[in-house]
């Protein structure tokens, strides 16, 4: 199959590529014009934006599907940004991919889709809910754009809604949560005892490439989350005792934890520095979320690397994550 795909250099992006083409795909990777093509492997490279339609003019003819990675990623991101790449860069690709007749299309949004609801079993059929941050009402629009352009049949479209994703050249959660436990100013947000919300890139590129000759994927909304997991206190202490610093004892009430992140927030907007504490980050640990991906599991979906040993080995010069193996209980 001839795959399209865009955010091809980002960290997901990269270890898609390598999986395609592991797969026998030939793949065709879209980078903005200047920048590197480092990691693309074998792919072909082509130059555009998806913010600007007439550079995507052509670039999809002849491919069989695309993969729409590219995003504005993360959180205190600005409402002008997050708007123009997630939701009009969204509607451009998808029209392009109509007009050049690639009608296989998976669309990587988040369960950030959901608002953000502890203690909810949270399937795909949950409602999305806004919230007032730039990087979950914007996908939520992706999503609906989506929709509308690939309607009666234009793209036979999947949307994936994956927790955070890490894994090797994570350049943004593991770095972050190595930085804070070396800094030894880290604190367990409320008891640390809800699960972690991380799904291994691996994992997330192996069935994506599934996704590509699966029938029954098409018009589905499907969350990619592990269903067996760890607890915040355990994988703080794992990553302190790979890093060889202590692990954090302290704890931080939620709602203090909430409004010191508040005060540094609005401390960053004054002074453009990025503050050591978000109000995403304290939700994201502070709070315990159930989101279901019992959908995605029906179609192939298995996490075969365990949290805690995925996340220590990304620490590591070169990893070696544990298979998972499964054993049933007895007792």
């Amino acid at each position: 199959m001839k795959v399209f795909v865009t955010g091809a250099s980002g960290f997901v992006g990269r270890a898609l590529l390598s999986t395609l083409a592991e797969c026998g795909h030939e793949t065709t990777a879209l980078l903005l014009p200047g920048e590197s093509d480092a990691g693309i492997g074998s792919s072909v490279v082509v130059r555009g934006d998806i913010t600007d339609p007439a550079t995507l003019r052509g670039a999809m003819d002849g491919h069989d599907a695309v993969i729409h990675l590219a995003g504005v990623v993360g959180y205190g991101q600005r409402w002008e940004p997050c708007t123009q790449v997630n939701v009009h860069g969204t509607r451009n690709v998808a029209r392009e991919a109509v007009r050049a007749g690639a009608t296989r299309f998976i669309h990587m949004s988040s369960v950030s889709v959901y608002g953000r609801i502890p203690e909810v079993l949270l399937t795909e059929d949950a409602p999305m809910l806004e919230t007032g941050e730039p990087y979950g009402d914007t996908k939520i629009e992706a999503e609906q754009v989506l929709r509308e352009v690939g309607a009666h049949g234009a793209l036979n479209w999947t949307i994936l809604r994956p927790t955070v994703i890490y894994g090797p050249g994570d350049d943004k959660f593991l770095p972050k949560l190595a930085e804070n436990l070396r800094s030894g100013r880290a604190r367990v947000i409320g008891r640390g005892t809800g699960t972690v919300d991380l799904v291994h890139v691996d994992d997330v590129v192996r069935f994506i490439e599934q996704l590509l000759s699966e029938p029954r994927a098409t018009g589905a909304v499907l969350n990619l989350a592990d269903p067996d997991t760890c607890s915040w206190k355990e994988l703080l202490g794992a990553v302190a005792s790979e890093l060889g610093v202590p692990a954090p004892t302290r704890h931080l009430p939620y709602p203090v934890a909430l409004a010191v992140a508040g005060v540094l927030e609005a401390v960053s907007r004054l002074t453009g520095k990025p503050p050591r504490l978000s109000s995403y980050a304290v939700r994201v640990v502070g709070r315990q979320y159930r989101y279901v991906a019992t959908r995605a599991q029906t179609l192939g979906f298995s996490p075969s690397i365990p949290v805690e040993d995925g996340v220590v080995a990304c620490l590591r010069p070169c990893p070696l994550p544990k298979t998972r193996v499964w054993v049933e209980s007895l007792s």
